[in-house]
């Protein structure tokens, strides 16, 4: 009699009659698991994000649904509460466009706010000058009298020339309400 096999059941370490060779018998199998809504002493209520199995399925916070956001996005539950709403405008509001100043061709350019509100591009030259600063742009170039007409006539301007003397030459000066974050 041939006490050898090539079989693989062969091989597997004897666990016992109930269990497949394949399963260990330290891991409870998927049928183990109690159906949905049968969690012993749970009485089923709407689930609430709370850290909580309210529904008693065996899961803590699912089916909560997302929260829509007034700027856009969602709130989730988040390990029990509700997360904040996504922070979309801590610099400039998305797709805005504020003047910047050049130093050489036009003296003039446009910078876009970056589509997550969180930083301004590149400051793009922009022709033509807008005829109302048209002649400063080109008698005064790259000036403190530029950003001034920019100013005067109401559009939003880069204080690149510290024109209000606060010492801060990155903030707008002008007309720049529909630009800035609200707080």
């Amino acid at each position: 009699m041939d006490t050898t096999s090539d079989s693989a059941h062969d091989l597997a370490p004897d666990l016992g009659f109930d269990l497949a060779a394949d399963v260990a018998p330290d891991v409870p199998s998927p049928s183990d698991a109690p159906p949905p809504g049968t969690v012993p002493g749970c009485v089923p209520t709407a689930e609430t994000c709370n850290s909580l199995d309210d529904d008693c399925d065996g899961v803590v916070d699912n089916d909560v649904a997302p929260i829509p956001c007034p700027g856009g996005g969602y709130r989730y539950c988040v390990a029990g509460r509700m997360s904040d709403c996504p922070t979309r405008c801590a610099v400039c509001v998305p797709g805005g466009q504020r003047v910047c100043f050049i130093s050489y061709c036009s003296y003039w350019g446009l910078q876009a706010c970056a589509s997550d509100g969180q930083s301004w591009g590149y400051c793009v030259e922009q022709r033509p000058v807008p005829s109302a600063c048209s002649s400063v742009a080109s008698n005064k170039k790259h000036s403190p009298e530029t950003e001034q007409c920019c100013i005067d006539n109401g559009f939003c301007c880069l204080d690149e020339f510290d024109l209000n003397g606060n010492g801060d030459k990155t903030e707008m000066l002008g007309r720049c309400g529909d630009l800035l974050c609200a707080q």
